[in-house]
């Protein structure tokens, strides 16, 4: 018996309608949803890019050096972690590329546009102050074709058309506002200045007297160092000089730039204040003395501590030692003093305080800086005059005292005393003779009555000129001179 097979109609309905379900909801499914694109590792010939999908698809990567991009595929649709190695790539390169993915009934998902770079110039020094990455490329590219060149005239070649192009494209650094001298000591100053672009550091200098208006006499180079901000020291320098002195910057192509003429002046030494000394104290008067390394102006500052009053005395003379003499003290009073040196540029320094008290002067004036001097005025009637002077180191009457030949004189001569009290003193003595030796001492008395008597000293008067008859004389004498024999 042949059986039949008879299907019901409501049964194909439904598998026709679940078939139908199963198709449109495979044929409707989203795309896979790309993300983590990375690159893993980069070589100066390969790179591997890796991504992931939420459901399994296959792997494409479409890439080149300009956003029009070439593919590498992997077809297998059975991955969510994809990686795909790009391979036979240009080192120092910038490549772009985008990564797409499949599922298995085709539907595609395509990434936004990426960008690495190949390996191969990342040491090269300060590439990275290259802002644009298609101008680092260059440089990477250029790079790596140099370090191949191995002849030195391809080598110049190349150095020649560098500089060329830079020079076209580039401008000299420039200075920046005017340099300044800064720091100045009696020794030394510190130059700065800033620059447009980074560059090295030059200082050409000369003191005044050396300058003509063009040339510098020394220069200071810190060659090795390239910056915006410049500061060279300069040493040796003489004090209290004007200095003249012009900045120069060159960058890296030999491109330099340079400023004007501009000045500054070394400061003097301080001087150092040494041996201060009370050389004698006075009822009314106290006489200081020192010394100083350098020439300079001094003063002595003084106090009475009793009445407070603040008193000064100095010399305006620039010399290495210094005596003043403070007068119009009070007797007994007690005072304090410093000494005050100052430099050409008036920069001070100061001793320590010296205190002191005046008494009743029991000390004899102290004579010093005996000269004499003879002068010869011949004529009719020859006459000698002489010049003696001296010092005193506080204010006294003196005379002058002297005698014929070297023999001890009772009976001195005695020139007119000075009528007011003084430290110079000078005599005039015109009744000396001509060839003849004198023996002359000093004698000076303080305004206190304290007396004191130099050593002897002795001075010889010019020999008397002859005269013309004179002259004929001695050598009609010295001719015939043995006629006074005769007959004796």
């Amino acid at each position: 018996m042949r059986q039949h097979l008879y299907l019901v109609p409501v049964s194909i309905a439904v598998i026709t309608t679940a078939l139908a379900l199963q198709v449109g909801q495979l044929l409707a499914d989203d795309p896979p949803t790309i993300s983590n694109v990375r690159i893993a590792s980069s070589t100066n010939n390969s790179a591997t890019i890796t991504w992931t999908t939420d459901k399994t698809s296959d792997s494409i990567v479409n890439f080149g050096k300009q956003p029009h991009y070439g593919i590498i595929r992997d077809p297998g649709t059975d991955k969510e972690t994809h990686s795909v190695t790009l391979e036979d790539l240009d080192a120092s390169t910038v490549y772009h590329f985008r990564v797409s993915s499949a599922d298995e009934l085709g539907n595609q998902a395509v990434s936004g546009d990426f960008v690495f770079i190949t390996s191969g110039f990342q040491d090269i020094e300060n590439i990275e102050q290259v802002s644009s990455v298609e101008q680092q490329t260059l440089v990477g590219q250029a790079s790596d074709v140099i370090s191949q060149i191995t002849d030195p005239e391809a080598l110049a070649i190349v150095q020649s058309e560098v500089q060329q192009q830079a020079q076209d494209l580039l401008r000299a650094p420039e200075v920046i506002g005017q340099p300044r001298a800064i720091d100045i000591t009696s020794t030394e100053a510190k130059i700065i200045w800033a620059t447009s672009r980074d560059s090295n550091s030059i200082v050409n200098y000369s003191p005044d007297w050396a300058y003509d208006g063009s040339i510098y006499q020394s220069t200071v180079a810190q060659l090795d160092d390239s910056t915006k901000d410049h500061e060279v020291l300069l040493t040796g320098l003489a004090p209290a000089t004007t200095y003249h002195f012009q900045v120069m910057s060159e960058d890296a192509f030999g491109l330099s730039g340079a400023s004007g003429d501009v000045t500054f002046t070394t400061s003097s030494p301080v001087p150092t204040i040494e041996d201060v000394q009370i050389i004698k104290i006075e009822e009314d008067s106290a006489t200081f003395a020192w010394s100083t390394d350098i020439p300079a102006a001094g003063a002595v500052i003084y106090e009475n501590t009793s009445t407070g009053e603040i008193r000064s005395e100095g010399s305006p003379e620039f010399l290495t030692t210094q005596t003043v003499r403070l007068t119009d003290l009070t007797l007994g009073a007690t005072y304090v003093a410093i000494v005050r040196a100052e430099n050409q540029q008036g920069e001070p320094s100061e001793s320590e305080p010296i205190t002191f008290t005046t008494v009743r002067d029991e000390e004899p004036p102290i004579i010093s800086r005996v000269n004499n001097e003879s002068t010869l005025f011949p004529g009719a009637e020859t006459r000698i005059q002489t010049i003696v002077s001296w010092g005193t180191d506080e204010p006294s009457f003196c005379s002058m005292r002297y005698s014929e030949g070297l023999a001890p004189a009772e009976d001195a001569n005695e020139l007119e005393p000075n009528t007011e009290p003084t430290i110079d003193h000078v005599k005039v003595v015109t009744e000396f003779l001509p060839s003849t030796v004198y023996k002359f001492w000093i004698v000076c008395e303080d305004r206190s009555g304290n007396s004191e008597r130099t050593e002897d000293f002795v001075l010889f008067t010019p020999e008397k000129e002859k005269s013309i008859i004179d002259i004929i004389l001695e050598n009609f004498e010295g001719a015939f001179g043995w006629v006074k024999d005769i007959g004796s």
